[in-house]
C-alpha cells in the first residue's frame, strides 16, 4: 500500500511504535500505527512536542487508540506527510563528506577555524573547496555537529564508529532520536568521545541507566538543555556518566532539587540557567558537592541569598570549592545577600547583572561595594579587580559608614570599639577593613561626604569635527567608567556611533593628550581632575 510504504526511511528500517518524526517541521513520537476506522489506509498516531499542534488525546470517535500525556496533543497523520529521518552515518556524509565544486558553492577566500574540525591550532584563509577536503577526511575528525539534521539512529552496528573513530565532540541536539539506548549506542562506537550534546530531544530514560555507564566511560562534558526534565531524571541520566566533570541543563522547568553528591561528586561546572528555581534554599541542597566550582543559576527567580547557621562573620561549609556564581536576571533584592556571599570559603568570580539591587546605586557604586563586601573577589562580570582598586573600594566602604559604624558603638580606640550585633549583622566585613587600613578618624568622615554632589569633577567636553557646540560643562563623578561616558557623550552630540576619547590636564596647556583607551576604567583610574578637558572624536 502506498501509505505503508510511507513507513520506509531511506535507509530501509521502517518507522515503529515509539520513534521519533517530523512532519511540517513540528516534532513528535509515533505512538500509533493502522487504520482508523471508517477511513481506509495506514495512519500514524502522533503525540506532538508542542501540545497546541496537536487536536485531541488519541481517542477518534469514542475509541482510545493510544494515549497522551497532554488532553490535546495528539493527532493523526499519514505516513507520506513524515519524515522519520536519516542516521548518524549519513549525517556525517551529508554535512562533512566531499562535495563537488558546484556543490560546495562557497565563495574562495573565507575564514575557517580548522581547529573546529581537526583540533589544530592553525588558522587560514581558506577557499571552500580546501575546507571541504579537509572535513571529508573522517577519521582526522574530532569535532561532528548533527544539530537538526533529523538523525534517529547511529546507523548499521559499528559503522558509525569506523567511519569517525577520533571524535571527542559530538553534538546531536535537535534531532529524532528517540531514547537513551540509541545515544549510548552511538556512544559505545566512539571510544574518545568526552563532550556530548543531546539539547532539544525526547530521550526515553532507561530503566537500568548504569548499564549503559560503559559506553560513556570517558565523557566529561554532558549538556542536557530543553529537555522538559526534572533535576530527578537529570541525575538519572548522568548516574551513566561516571567520570562527569561539567553538566548543562538549561530550559529545563526544573523547581526544585536535591542532594547529588552520589551522582556528581567530580562535577566542577553546573549550569542551571533559565529554570524556575525560587527558593535559595533549594540550591543549598547541593551545597556538598565536592568538586563545584562553577556554579550557573541566571535566570531563575531566586530572591534571596542565605547560608542559615552561618554567624555573619563566619565562613559557611556548603560550597567549599566554589569559586565562580553567575546568578545574573535573578531577583535580588537585599544587600544582606551580596553579605552572605562573603561566607563562601573561596568565591572569587560574580556576574550578577540585571537584578534589582543593581539599580539601588549606580553601576561604579555598586561595582565598589561589591568589592568591599566580598573579600575574595578578583572578577565582577569578567573584569578584573586590581589591587588599587580594591584598596580604594575598601577605604571609601570604611568612610562611607564610619558615621553609622560610631553611632553603633564602634571607636577608633580599641578598647572602646564595641558595635552593635545590628551593625555587625549589616556590615559583617567592617571591622576587618578597619584592621586592615585603619578605623576612619572623625576628620576622614568630613572631608568626604557620601552625597554624589560633594564627589563630582567639573570637566570641559569639546569636539573639534563639531565645534558649533561649543565646549560642554559638565559635573561627572570621578567613579564614571569611560564606557557610561561614551554612552552620555552619544546622547549629547546625538551620534550612533563610537567616539574616541582623550584628554588634556588643564595644569599643562601644551601637555600630550592621554587616551582614554579603557571603557571598563573609570575617570579616577586616568588621574582626570577638575578643570581638564575630554575631547572627543569619531
Amino acid at each position: 500500500m502506498e501509505d505503508a510504504a510511507g513507513l520506509l526511511r531511506a535507509d530501509g528500517t521502517i518507522i515503529q511504535v515509539g520513534d521519533r518524526i517530523v512532519c511540517d517541521n513540528h516534532r513528535a513520537f509515533v505512538r500509533y500505527i493502522g487504520t482508523v476506522p471508517p477511513t481506509t489506509g495506514i495512519w500514524l498516531g502522533v503525540e506532538w512536542d508542542d501540545p497546541s499542534r496537536g487536536k485531541h488525546d488519541g481517542s477518534h470517535e469514542g475509541k482510545t487508540y493510544f494515549h497522551t500525556s497532554h488532553p490535546k496533543s495528539g493527532s493523526f497523520v499519514r505516513p507520506s506527510k513524515v519524515n522519520g529521518g536519516i542516521s548518524a552515518v549519513q549525517a556525517v556524509h551529508e554535512r562533512y563528506g566531499l562535495k563537488k565544486d558546484d556543490e560546495a558553492g562557497i565563495k574562495k577566500e573565507e575564514l575557517f577555524v580548522l581547529d573546529q574540525f581537526l583540533n589544530q591550532t592553525k588558522v587560514e584563509m581558506v577557499g571552500a573547496k580546501k575546507i571541504n577536503q579537509q572535513q571529508s577526511q573522517f577519521n582526522r575528525l574530532k569535532k561532528i555537529s548533527m544539530f537538526d539534521m533529523k538523525v534517529y539512529s547511529g546507523g548499521p552496528p559499528g559503522e558509525l564508529g569506523k567511519t569517525c573513530p577520533n571524535i571527542t565532540d559530538l553534538d546531536i541536539s535537535t534531532n529524532l532520536i528517540s531514547s537513551w539506548e540509541n545515544v549510548a549506542e552511538i556512544a559505545g562506537h566512539l571510544p574518545f568521545l568526552k563532550e556530548l550534546n543531546v539539547s532539544d530531544n525526547r530521550l526515553i530514560i532507561p530503566k537500568d541507566p548504569s548499564s549503559l555507564a560503559c559506553n560513556f566511560s570517558k565523557l566529561r562534558n554532558a549538556t542536557m538543555n530543553q529537555m522538559n526534565l526534572s533535576w530527578k531524571e537529570v541525575l538519572t541520566c548522568c548516574s551513566m556518566f561516571p567520570c562527569l566533570e561539567e553538566l548543562h541543563v538549561s530550559f529545563n522547568q526544573i523547581a526544585s532539587l536535591s542532594d547529588a553528591t552520589h551522582v556528581l561528586k567530580g562535577l566542577r561546572i553546573l549550569d542551571l540557567m533559565t529554570n524556575q528555581i525560587s527558593d535559595w534554599g533549594e540550591v543549598l541542597k547541593l551545597g556538598n558537592l565536592p568538586m563545584l566550582d562553577t556554579l550557573i543559576i541566571s535566570e531563575n527567580q531566586i530572591k534571596s541569598i542565605y547560608f542559615p547557621s552561618c554567624l555573619p562573620t563566619d565562613k559557611t561549609s556548603h560550597f567549599k570549592q566554589l569559586k565562580a556564581l553567575i546568578i545574573k536576571r535573578n531577583e535580588i533584592l537585599e544587600w544582606s545577600s551580596i553579605d552572605e556571599l562573603n561566607k563562601l570559603q573561596h568565591l572569587e568570580d560574580i556576574q550578577i547583572a540585571e537584578n534589582p539591587i543593581l539599580k539601588t546605586f549606580t553601576y561604579e557604586t555598586v561595582r565598589q561595594l561589591l568589592i568591599a563586601k566580598i573579600s575574595g573577589l578578583k572578577l565582577i562580570s569578567r573584569t578584573p579587580i586590581s589591587f588599587e582598586e580594591r584598596k580604594g573600594a575598601e577605604i571609601d566602604y570604611l568612610k562611607r559608614f564610619g558615621t553609622e559604624w560610631k553611632a553603633e558603638g564602634g571607636s577608633v580606640d580599641k578598647s572602646k570599639n564595641n558595635p552593635s550585633n545590628q551593625f555587625i549583622a549589616n556590615h559583617p566585613r567592617y571591622q576587618a577593613i578597619a584592621d586592615k587600613w585603619g578605623a576612619p578618624e572623625d576628620s576622614e568622615l568630613c572631608e568626604k561626604s557620601s552625597a554624589l554632589k560633594d564627589n563630582l569633577l567639573a570637566i570641559k567636553i569639546f569636539s573639534p569635527q563639531h565645534p558649533e557646540k561649543g565646549t560642554l560643562d559638565k559635573k561627572l563623578p570621578g567613579t564614571m567608567s569611560i564606557e557610561k561616558l561614551k554612552t552620555l557623550i552619544q546622547r549629547l552630540y546625538r551620534m550612533n556611533t563610537e567616539p574616541k576619547l582623550t584628554y588634556s590636564s588643564h595644569k599643562k596647556s601644551n601637555g600630550p593628550q592621554i587616551d582614554l583607551d579603557n571603557d571598563m576604567r573609570q575617570l579616577g583610574f586616568f588621574s582626570i581632575e577638575a578643570g581638564d578637558t575630554i575631547l572627543v572624536s569619531w
